[in-house]
């Protein structure tokens, strides 16, 4: 039997239905990603756009907005945009291409924030001058998260008292030592948010437990989806290179992954395998995230909201 729940809210989306964020070059090609995460019960979302050339990162994020401005009723709402990238550690970059990865500035800063509705930015607080963009972003209203980073535990709570308020993907791009690292640090902190991907891919199921354990009420779920997600196995582009899918991973050409190609209800199916509770696995996907990002209007069933079946 089948459960109404409010539609999901997805904070970490790379692409969908065979549309990569970063390479597009169309808003149709946006509202495809719109309409594709729509049909698995997906109501509003963050376009996430790793590590790229400047220009190309600069025009996804106006075709985005244009977008974002004249939402419809048959696809996601587009509630501003995540970077996650370029201000990442070298040590810990995952797939995003080091070649673009840099120090961040008041001026490059003020060149992504003119492109578009930026809401999140992901960045290692261990990196020249990440503490004062930190500071920065976070006065602009900006959500700053810790990820793709090296840091010790101590340059991790500097992020945090900086004013960081979440963690990108736990464990995933980061040290995975218990005791030391961003991972630690977020969740011996009570304010900050768990970002994490329950896909049966990125953690074990051991990880996911132990991390809910510790923060139960912080956890929020994304996907980390990229362009092959929701469309099964296949070769497909992925930023500046391209990912192969093959029994539910996504990988670039040296087997490193590349985000996921799962969805929010497997998420969801997961979790109840593991025994969480519904409602908090529920909150994971809808009120938690909106509330981070200030719209607590989403992720709650009301009069008119969106909704999906679990």
């Amino acid at each position: 039997m089948s459960t109404t729940v409010p539609a999901f809210v997805d904070l970490q989306v790379n692409g969908h239905g065979g549309v990569d964020l970063l390479s597009a070059q169309t808003t149709d090609q946006i509202r495809q990603v719109c309409a594709s995460l729509f049909k698995q019960g997906v109501g509003a979302y963050l376009p996430t756009l790793i590590t790229g050339p400047l220009d190309r990162t600069v025009a996804a994020m106006k075709l985005i907005e244009q977008v974002r401005r004249s939402p419809r009723d048959d696809e996601a709402e587009i509630i501003g945009i995540h970077l996650e990238g370029p201000f990442l550690s070298h040590s810990k970059p995952g797939v995003h291409p080091t070649e673009f990865l840099c120090e961040p500035s008041q001026e490059l800063l003020g060149k992504y924030l003119s492109a578009g509705t930026v809401t999140m930015v992901t960045l290692a607080p261990e990196i020249p001058g990440a503490l004062e963009a930190i500071t920065f972003l976070t006065q602009m209203g900006i959500i700053v998260s810790l990820g793709h980073s090296d840091a010790t535990l101590t340059q991790a709570h500097a992020g945090f008292d900086a004013g960081a308020q979440t963690v990108t993907h736990i464990w995933n791009a980061m040290s995975k030592d218990r005791h030391s690292g961003v991972g630690a640090a977020a969740l011996s902190r009570p304010e900050v948010s768990i970002q994490m991907i329950i896909d049966g891919v990125h953690l074990s199921d051991e990880v996911i437990a132990y991390t809910i354990e510790k923060a139960p009420e912080r956890f929020i779920v994304t996907n980390d989806a990229v362009s092959p997600a929701g469309l099964g196995e296949g070769t497909h582009r992925f930023g500046t290179f391209e990912v192969s899918v093959k029994d539910g991973r996504a990988v670039r050409s040296d087997g490193v992954l590349a985000g996921g190609v799962g969805s929010m209800k497997d998420s969801f199916r997961r979790m109840m395998a593991l025994g969480i509770e519904f409602d908090s696995a529920i909150a994971s996907m809808t009120s938690r995230p909106a509330a981070l990002i200030g719209r607590p209007e989403l992720g709650v069933l009301s009069l008119g909201s969106r909704t999906t079946q679990v």
